[in-house]
């Protein structure tokens, strides 16, 4: 820290500093509604107990907390919660500058699913929020399904209507675009799974603490345990205890860690995974509530498996050693292109097949995931660029 007398000196002959881009790991897709910045002081639990973030999954965590419906960081949540000024600014700049979309939100960018997410911090505590954030505890559900679980069948959604019409949606969406390479070295039938996340999953030690030992470093495993019960303890005095929706709140493409996945693939088999889509119950909890579960699932489903065709389609140009991949470092372009691949396969007559009013439910859709960060390196599209998108 420097006091205000003491300025430090400045060299105006020094070139300008050069601004580097955070690139994104391979395995995740998603995008963000806010930046989550990382925890630079060790949390108290994980600290207490030793444990420390495995090193392969350091990125991985990071990146799933700006995911596509990941709620703001305990720092942004805390001046929300003060007033409602500071909840505007969350949610994004009064007038925005820019060109074409962005003139039209010049009177304030507005994300429906921010002020969701913030009211479920104001029903749970800050306290409580910050807790979960800083142990990882609101990833643990994803580390678990991707990592843990070997179960690849009796996947359901919410309730049986809701899974009955994703698990139709997958096939139909895999048949739709198998069909249209017509080269058959995209896409195959059978090769991306359709999972889900559920906050009950940690209600189950058999489930929890494996999941804790492959998130975390530990010297004793006596230290698993006394973290697990604590995470358990926590979770069951939340609002609605193991089904909080923030404990499942992300919906992501996820990559194999075999062969093309990141570091190329483990030696360990429990380290491969196969390509799936994962849906938390708390973004089909989101889209219920905001009136948005005929179609917004949907749309949910089918951006997801847009970013598994740009996953395919990336491999095949390098494997053919094409040059330059400008899209791979503009995650707006990529969360931009998903858009328009779902809403093309929706309303597509070999598609989905959707009718006006369907498609009307899943721009709306496309709507509420957009983020008002847009000096940020992780900003993925306003709400109006992705509902134009879409």
């Amino acid at each position: 820290f420097r006091f205000r007398h003491h300025p430090k000196p400045q060299n105006h002959n020094a070139p300008p500093p050069t601004m580097k881009r955070r690139i994104a790991p391979p395995l995740l897709l998603c995008a963000a509604v806010a930046v989550a910045v990382p925890i630079t002081k060790a949390a108290s639990w994980l600290d207490e107990h030793g444990l420390r973030v495995r090193h392969d999954l350091e990125h991985q965590l990071r990146f799933l907390s700006n995911g596509e419906f990941a709620p703001p960081p305990p720092r942004d949540v805390r001046r929300a919660l003060r007033d409602r000024r500071a909840l505007r600014n969350l949610r994004g700049p009064r007038a925005m500058q820019g060109k074409g979309v962005l003139n039209r939100e010049s009177g304030g960018c507005s994300s429906p699913l921010i002020k969701w997410t913030t009211d479920r911090v104001r029903d749970m505590g800050y306290d409580s929020y910050k807790t979960l954030h800083e142990n990882r505890i609101i990833q643990m559900a994803y580390v678990y399904k991707h990592y843990v679980d070997r179960n690849e069948d009796e996947e359901y959604f919410i309730d049986d209507a809701q899974t009955e019409e994703l698990r139709g949606r997958h096939r139909d969406t895999l048949t739709f675009w198998s069909d249209a390479d017509i080269d058959g070295n995209i896409i195959k039938n059978d090769d991306i799974l359709l999972l889900s996340m559920h906050g009950e999953d940690l209600k189950d030690s058999a489930k929890l603490v494996p999941t804790i030992e492959r998130m975390f470093e530990f010297d004793d495993v006596s230290d698993v345990l006394a973290f697990a019960s604590k995470v358990k303890r926590l979770i069951e005095e939340l609002p609605g205890g193991y089904d909080n929706p923030l404990l499942t709140m992300n919906a992501v493409a996820t990559r194999s860690t075999y062969n093309h996945g990141t570091y190329n693939g483990h030696s360990d088999p429990s380290r491969r995974t196969k390509d799936s889509i994962i849906i938390g119950d708390g973004v089909l909890k989101f889209l219920l509530d905001s009136g948005l579960g005929s179609s917004g699932p949907d749309f949910v489903h089918a951006h997801e498996f847009g970013h598994h065709l740009q996953f395919r389609i990336v491999d095949n140009l390098e494997r053919r050693g094409s040059a330059g991949f400008a899209l791979a470092d503009d995650d707006r372009k990529k969360e931009l292109m998903a858009d328009a691949i779902g809403g093309y396969f929706l309303a597509h007559n070999k598609g989905g097949d959707f009718v006006k009013e369907e498609i009307g439910v899943f721009d709306r859709a496309a709507f509420s995931t957009g983020d008002c960060r847009t000096g940020e390196d992780d900003h993925h599209g306003t709400p109006l660029q992705r509902q134009c998108a879409a």
